[in-house]
C-alpha cells in the first residue's frame, strides 16, 4: 500500500513592508481561487489551482481558523517513442497519454504554515508549488493596480501606474520547508567531513522569534534594506557534525531561515543539502475522500506536531492587529 506523507513550510508571501493578511482580500485569496489562472511549461505542461476554498475551521467567528485548501494539479502529456519486446527487441511505437498528477495543499492564514500533501505518483513539488502561486500573486497584483488606476482616472489629480505601483508593492514569495531534528541528524550523518554551511536570513511574515538564531545579523540585514543576507562557516578540515546538527535545527524551525550544507560523504563523493533534504514529513493514514475531512486530518496532523514541538508556528490570538483582520476575512 503506497505510503501518504504531508510536508510543511512557512509561506513567506511580502508585499514590501507590508504581510500576507494585509492584501489577503484583495490579491492573495483571488490568485487561488481564481480559476482562470494557468502557468504553462513549454507546450505540454500547465498547472493550476482547483477548488480552492476559503475556510474557517473555528465554529465560532470569535477566534477564526482561516485556510485556504484545494488542489494544485500538474496537468501535463506524457509521450514515449518506442517499447521493448522480448522477441523483436526495440520497436517504434509512438504514443502520447494525458496525465494530471495533483497535491493537496492547505495554507493557514492565522501562521502563513503550509500543509503540502502529495496525493498522486508523480505529484507536482513544493517548488512547482512556490513558482506557480507567485506567478498568480504578481498576475492578480497586476490586474488590482489596473484597476485601481481605472477607477482614478475620473479623478482631478489621477495617480499614475508606477505610484500606484509604489504605493502597493509587487508581491514576493518565499516557501521555506520546515525541518526536523531527526531527519537532519540524519542527513548530517552522511558526512565524513561537512566543509561548508551556509545560513540565508529570509525576511519574515511578521512572526520573528526575538532570540531565534542569528537574529542579530537579522537586525543588521534590515537596517541596511538587504534583500539577501548570508552568514557562512566553512573548514577544509570539517565542521562539528554535532555543532551543526543543533544550528540548523535551531535556525530552520520557524522556517524563517534558509540553510545549505555541502562536503565529502563517507564514500569519498560529494554531498550537499538543504532545507529541502531535511524537510519534516509525517505519515496520513486512512487518507479520507471528502474534502472537509481531509483538511480536518492535515490540520490536525499540524496541531499535533505543533503540540510536541517538532513545529515552531506562532499563535494569532497573541496578536489582536492580526486576529481583526482575520475576522475581516468572514
Amino acid at each position: 500500500m503506497r505510503q501518504h506523507n504531508a510536508s510543511f513550510a512557512n509561506f513567506i508571501c511580502r508585499f514590501g513592508d507590508k504581510v500576507l493578511l494585509d492584501y489577503a482580500k484583495r490579491i492573495v485569496i483571488p490568485a487561488f481561487t481564481k480559476d482562470t489562472y494557468v502557468r504553462s511549461y513549454g507546450k505540454r505542461t500547465h498547472y493550476h489551482f482547483y477548488e480552492v476554498e476559503l475556510m474557517n475551521l473555528d465554529e465560532s467567528d470569535e477566534d477564526p481558523i482561516m485556510v485556504l485548501a484545494g488542489r494544485f494539479v500538474k496537468q501535463t502529456e506524457l509521450t514515449r517513442t518506442q517499447v521493448f519486446d522480448d522477441e523483436k527487441g526495440l520497436i517504434r511505437d509512438e504514443a502520447s497519454l494525458l496525465s494530471a498528477p495533483s497535491a493537496f495543499f492547505v495554507l493557514i492564514l492565522n501562521n502563513h504554515r503550509l500543509i503540502y500533501f502529495p496525493e498522486t505518483p508523480h505529484a507536482p513539488d513544493l517548488n512547482a508549488f512556490r513558482v506557480t502561486a507567485e506567478h498568480f500573486l504578481r498576475q492578480r497584483h497586476k490586474e488590482y493596480v489596473e484597476a485601481l488606476y481605472e477607477k482614478s482616472r475620473g479623478d482631478d489629480e489621477p495617480p499614475t501606474k508606477k505610484a500606484l505601483n509604489v504605493a502597493h508593492p509587487r508581491p514576493t514569495l518565499e516557501v521555506v520547508p520546515l525541518t526536523g531534528k531527526a531527519d537532519i541528524a540524519t542527513f548530517m550523518r552522511r558526512f565524513e567531513k561537512l566543509k561548508r554551511i551556509n545560513f540565508r536570513v529570509v525576511k519574515p511574515n511578521d512572526d520573528i522569534n526575538a532570540g531565534e538564531i542569528l537574529g542579530q545579523v537579522r537586525e543588521l540585514s534590515d537596517a541596511l534594506g538587504s534583500t539577501n543576507t548570508k552568514v557562512t562557516a566553512s573548514s577544509s578540515d570539517g565542521l562539528d557534525i554535532d555543532a551543526v546538527i543543533e544550528a540548523v535545527t535551531e535556525a530552520t524551525s520557524s522556517g524563517n531561515q534558509d540553510v545549505s550544507v555541502s562536503g565529502i560523504d563517507t564514500n569519498g563523493n560529494n554531498l550537499s543539502g538543504n532545507n529541502e533534504q531535511f524537510k519534516l514529513s509525517a505519515e496520513i493514514e486512512n487518507v479520507p475522500l471528502k474534502k472537509a475531512s481531509l483538511v480536518k486530518r492535515l490540520v490536525e496532523k499540524f496541531t499535533q506536531l505543533k503540540e510536541t514541538g517538532s513545529i515552531n508556528a506562532p499563535s494569532a490570538g497573541a496578536n489582536p492587529g492580526k486576529v481583526a483582520k482575520l475576522k475581516n476575512l468572514l
